[in-house]
């Protein structure tokens, strides 16, 4: 059995994501972080949690 990762996104806890940089990211949001344009709202939350989480892997 597969250990289940934190998305460091939306905190769910799941076996289907990649690491990018060290980051944690579930399926979901990886899919959602794709086909968010950089003018949606949204994008600017997505890079605000990868730059929260690439700091608390940098302090590790």
């Amino acid at each position: 059995m597969k250990n289940k990762d934190c998305c460091s996104i939306c905190s769910s806890r799941t076996d289907d994501g990649i690491y990018l940089l060290r980051v944690y990211i579930c399926h979901s949001c990886e899919k959602e972080m794709i086909q968010t344009s950089a003018d949606d709202p949204k994008y600017q939350y997505f890079i605000d949690q990868m730059s929260k989480a690439q700091r608390s892997v940098i302090v590790s």
